[in-house]
């Protein structure tokens, strides 16, 4: 990735996930939401962002049977409160281009607070449009990861459509939901709201979706239920997934859409951001450090007594995401000014991902 090299003041961070080396206030991580909504009811001629709160908001604001007020309250029904809603305005009838979801995009592109998006688009083109979004606001201190919803045939073609993403910021997720009636949805995009939602409510970016209940107000069950066979191949080829227990919806496995590195040519399968928690937890201590460092430096002079009060600061609130079994093993590797430019600071870091405990294996031998 790499620093830009800027003129700019400020904290300035890189951060990369290695399978070798390797707080936010509030009730919920913030929220963005892309999406179609009522043109009688919201007559921008352009797109705008939208603070929304409650169901109520969206409805008066999009129209009740938009597409962005059903999101809304699907979001708001699990608890998220801290919403930007930014809607898809289409210059003709029927449904918006992949561009206007662009345009759409661009304009969430320059908010601050949205950390988790989704969006009501089905469309390979858009969920590209949405990877890319997600790439440069993270490269550019706006930490983003998105939640997607399709639809498919049959695993394989789950997979096909998984495989172009390949991002550790993005989940798609392959199980389409029943409405309460018992009707299929059309696609998983509401499903992959609900996962969103409780991605966005976990505080603890260490702690895994898995074996969260899905509030019964929203889905009857699942339309499409895979066999154990399928889940070892939609959780291989990217894809995130639900089961039924007892004719309750429960979240089996988040797992992002990356299986490969395609840094490298020829690309070679790799799983460091299987896991979706793995870039949950990147962003939260980058950012949990860079905050940090930036209201104890606001104003300072470069001298060496200031680099060693930065690596005392950084050590400390490593540790403390430590002590909350957020990483593991926290290591300063150094904290130096930059020779040919010493008004600049690099504090270079490592340490290791918590990941969620997923499987436990028992071996057990009866002796008679």
């Amino acid at each position: 990735m790499g620093i830009p090299n800027t003129e700019r003041v400020g904290v300035f961070s890189e951060s990369l996930v290695s399978k070798e080396v390797m707080g936010f206030p509030g009730t919920c991580f913030p929220m963005g939401i892309v999406a179609q909504v009522d043109p009688d009811v919201c007559t921008d001629l352009e797109p705008k962002p939208y603070a929304i709160q409650t169901y109520a908001d969206a409805v008066a604001s999009f129209g009740k049977e938009s597409e962005m007020a059903k999101l809304v309250r699907i979001v708001t029904l699990i608890g998220v409160n801290k919403l930007v809603c930014v809607p898809v305005i289409s210059a003709l009838e029927g449904a918006p281009t992949k561009d206007e979801y662009l345009e759409s995009l661009d304009i969430l592109k320059t908010e601050e607070a949205p950390e988790i998006i989704i969006c009501d688009s089905i469309s390979a083109d858009v969920h590209l449009h949405v990877r890319n979004h997600c790439d440069v606001c993270s490269t550019n201190r706006k930490e983003r990861r998105a939640h997607l919803g399709a639809m498919a045939a049959s695993v394989s073609a789950w997979v096909a459509l998984a495989l172009p993403l390949n991002s550790g910021r993005v989940t798609l997720w392959a199980s389409v939901p029943l409405s309460v009636e018992g009707t299929a949805h059309s696609s998983s995009v509401y499903f992959a709201a609900a996962c969103a939602a409780y991605d966005a409510l976990e505080l603890d970016p260490a702690m895994p979706l898995h074996n969260i209940q899905v509030t019964p107000e929203l889905f009857g069950g699942l339309y499409n239920r895979f066999e154990d066979a399928d889940y070892e191949a939609l959780y291989a080829g990217g894809l995130a997934a639900a089961r039924t227990i007892n004719g309750k919806v429960y979240i089996d496995r988040w797992v992002t859409t990356y299986t490969k590195d395609d840094g490298v040519s020829p690309a070679v399968p790799d799983n460091k951001y299987q896991e979706g928690t793995v870039a949950k937890v990147k962003d939260f201590v980058d950012r949990g450090l860079r905050n940090r460092l930036s209201t104890l430096h606001p104003r300072e002079k470069a001298s060496e007594s200031t680099v060693g009060e930065i690596k005392a600061d950084a050590i400390a609130q490593l540790e403390v995401y430590e002590g909350a079994e957020i990483i593991e093993s926290p290591q300063i590797i150094s904290v130096e000014r930059q020779p040919d430019k010493r008004t600049r600071v690099h504090v270079n870091y490592v340490y290791k991902v918590v990941l969620p405990l997923n499987t436990i294996f028992l071996h057990g031998t009866a002796l008679i």
